[in-house]
């Protein structure tokens, strides 16, 4: 029986030898009403072993002491010598009882859930049995007997039912067990998902989440007042904390990933060292050294000051590979990589500077031919390059510009902005430009980005770097500026693997997380700091410059916060330089029944049909055994990064088909679109492309995760089966941005009928 020990024998061939336990010989072992051991430990594989030595016979014997299933086990063994002969042989065994049950139970409940549980009692005994069938609940309103009793012939097989109701308990424990004389069988379900054999019972509750951000800079104390609405479940939810000393001190792995790019056009040779060039300036103004960045930076920058030089045009500029035509936007950007290497004190040929910087002004466009953002964009940038080369003087260029702003991308702007400040920094229209970033920012509680209305192509522009360029502005022109910690945040969420997309996209990040960093100088912080909670201390520590890049994260559960008055979280830090960023999430939910869907920055929703009739949703109850296909919306009106979608399942549904029936983007006009068209892909697209990246069917729900949504309208389907008669509450479907969950959407809740 089930829990017995099992000897196997090998002698020129794998016997098997089995032999029932009695309940008395397994340890600890729980007892059913009847005194019969309840079965409860259940495994798909009952032993495993690499190295089993035999003796000279080629002889061993191995004793294993089965899991409670009652089932046919396939013994295999595979044998090999030192001589490298090698053989296996596969043989099977049944165990089983006379009397047996078999509960038929979900997996979890939802509170308020009405099921009917069964238990199904097979007779192999040799004579017709009265069976004793009893229900051992604990957590659940039984509105049967517990104990109900059945004829079962021999050979034969019978179902005994109750009907029960979940209550409001974190596990629900049940027994199935049939007496019948000296024959006897107990069991708890095969499949359960709390501790001790035992199923989870969730609440019919929802998640919402809140955030909020800071720094401290100097000496300072800042207090937040967390407040629980007025019903929410104290059996889940957190209060997540976060401290970063540094938030860009992380990007050493975009220098890596730029230094070692495989190809070498002309513009991945300038991202090579551009920014390496101003990391190690930005290190020398903080008074700190990088040894293995000075040891290898000399010879990166003369390896590519000679390919440059070697690839300049006659004209002076520079095409995307050697013998190519001068590009106007890349030769701007070869010159900008020139001057910063040689301010960083690398020698540099004027001539070849010289050459770049005339090429480029004839390049630069009449007003009345700023007629398209691209051409804008072109000469913003020009006028940038020119002005960190020293050629600050293009005044009615720069003029013409402003005048012409609405023709720029916001990039643009942020370029013309730091042109400007480079000629006048106290420059009126500074602030003009900087005001268009305050009411173009896309907002959460602890994000920041931009996106752009236009795709610069030519420009080889994203909407990370154009957040990366506007940040590098408001970081040399705005430095209290309250959204340069956020959009740090979401830049550094945006990497993948530490590193941006594109070598643009690193390059700017780095330029812009660089000049914040001289800004404020966190990379010397040295201060110590400490986080309370109302009368409580949660930690305290001291930054140095050896850990600034190392952030200090808290949990608090939600069950540990005041109910009806507000909970004080002080986050505070001692003198010295430096500055600490500090975010705070609260988790929270609340009751499924009272809420309305929520949108706060995510869309999401959720439809039931039955297969092939997706004309209608689901409409009445369904029978054991139908299928639903599950439609899942969900709409991005902005770029969303690691974004985590989590569907509940009803208790009485398990979600089939692994491979998982999907579409992309929903198409709209012969394109996929998404952002009301800002951004297209051809049709071809569809056949390849799948948004997300991972997806999990759980006991409990099915999870997607997405590294990353552009703004568009997504759709995945899958089904699940019914499988256990009841009414059902099904938890509504949410999704969230992993790193910014603030940025959140929640569908609604919804009920289940499922019939015999």
């Amino acid at each position: 029986g089930g829990g017995g020990p099992v000897r196997w024998v090998g002698d020129g061939g794998l016997m098997t030898e089995a032999a029932m336990a009695p309940p008395s010989e397994k340890e600890g072992a729980e007892e059913s009403p009847g005194k019969e051991t309840v079965r409860e430990r259940f495994a798909d594989t009952a032993f495993w072993d690499a190295h089993i030595v035999t003796d000279e016979t080629g002889r061993a014997t191995v004793e294993v002491n089965l899991p409670d299933n009652l089932t046919t086990w396939v013994v295999r063994g595979v044998a090999a010598t030192a001589q490298t002969q090698v053989g296996e042989e596969t043989v099977d065994f049944l165990v089983t009882k006379p009397l047996l049950v078999r509960p038929v139970a979900p997996r979890f409940f939802v509170v308020g859930d009405r099921v009917r549980l069964a238990a199904l009692v097979s007779n192999n005994t040799g004579a017709e049995q009265d069976v004793a069938i009893a229900l051992r609940a604990t957590g659940l309103l039984l509105a049967d007997p517990a104990t109900q009793r059945v004829t079962v012939p021999d050979g034969g097989e019978a179902q005994v039912t109750w009907w029960v109701t979940a209550t409001d308990v974190p596990t629900v424990s049940l027994v199935f067990s049939a007496q019948a004389g000296e024959y006897g069988d107990a069991a708890r379900p095969r499949l359960t998902t709390g501790p001790d054999g035992t199923l989870i019972v969730r609440r019919y509750s929802a998640p919402e989440v809140v955030g909020t951000g800071g720094q401290l800079v100097g000496e300072d104390s800042r207090t937040e007042v967390i407040a629980l609405p007025p019903r929410y479940d104290g059996r889940q939810g957190t209060l997540s904390i976060r401290l970063d000393p540094s938030l860009a001190a992380g990007m050493t792995s975009a220098l890596d990933y730029l230094e070692g790019f495989p190809y070498e056009c002309i513009e991945q040779t300038v991202s090579r060292f551009l920014p390496n060039v101003v990391t190690y300036r930005a290190l020398k103004q903080l008074g700190l050294s990088n040894p293995e960045l000075e040891e290898k930076l000399p010879d990166l920058i003369a390896d590519s000051l000679d390919r440059l030089y070697t690839h300049q045009n006659p004209d002076g500029g520079w095409g995307w590979w050697p013998d190519e035509d001068s590009n106007p936007y890349l030769t701007a950007y070869v010159l900008l990589g020139l001057v910063e290497a040689q301010e960083a004190g690398f020698a540099v040929r004027a001539a070849v500077i010289g050459q770049a910087e005339n090429y480029l002004i004839e390049q630069l466009l009449p007003a009345d031919d700023l007629d398209s953002y691209w051409k804008a964009n072109r000469q913003a940038f020009i006028l940038y390059a020119l002005a960190e080369a020293g050629r600050n003087r293009l005044t009615s260029e720069t003029g013409e510009l402003f005048r012409r702003r609405d023709k720029l991308s916001l990039y643009g702007r942020a370029l013309l902005a730091m042109t400007l400040s480079m000629t006048d920094p106290d420059d009126s229209r500074i602030a003009t430009l900087l005001s268009d970033f305050q009411n173009e920012a896309i907002l959460s509680a602890t994000g920041a980005h931009w996106e752009e209305a236009n795709y610069d192509w030519w420009a080889m522009n994203t909407d990370t770097r154009s957040t990366a360029i506007i940040l590098d502005a408001l970081a040399r022109l705005d430095p209290d500026n309250a959204l340069i910690p956020n959009a740090i945040r979401w830049l550094m969420v945006a990497r993948q693997e530490g590193i941006w997309e594109t070598t643009q996209e690193n390059v700017w990040a780095i330029l812009a997380f660089t000049d914040w960093m001289v800004v404020t100088g966190e990379l010397r912080g040295e201060y110590e700091y400490e986080v309370g909670l109302n009368d409580a201390l949660l930690t305290a520590g001291a930054v140095t410059p050896d850990n600034v890049a190392e952030p200090i994260e808290l949990q608090v559960a939600v069950s540990d916060l005041l109910a009806n008055v507000g909970n004080y979280l002080t986050i505070g830090r001692g003198p010295g330089p430096g500055r600490l960023y500090y975010t705070a999430h609260l988790r929270v939910y609340l009751p499924a029944a009272e809420i309305e869907p929520l949108n706060r920055g995510i869309i999401v929703t959720r439809q039931y049909y039955r297969p092939g009739e997706t004309d209608a949703p689901l409409d009445g109850p369904l029978q054991v055994g139908d299928e639903v296909e599950v439609h899942l919306t969900l709409i991005a009106p902005h770029d969303l990064y690691y974004v985590i979608v989590e569907d509940p399942l009803p208790a009485g549904g398990e979600a089939i088909n692994p491979e998982l029936a999907t579409t992309s983007l929903l198409e709209q006009g012969g394109v996929l679109t998404g952002g009301g068209g800002a951004k297209r892909w051809p049709v071809f697209y569809r056949w390849w492309w799948q948004w997300y990246s991972r997806s999990e069917m759980r006991d409990d729900r099915v999870v997607l995760f997405a590294d990353y949504l552009p703004a568009g309208t997504y759709e995945y389907v899958y089904t699940f089966r019914a499988t256990q008669p009841g009414e059902y509450n099904i938890i509504p479907t949410t999704a969230q941005e992993m790193y910014f969950p603030e940025v959140f959407g929640r569908g609604a809740g919804q009920s289940l009928v499922i019939n015999p």
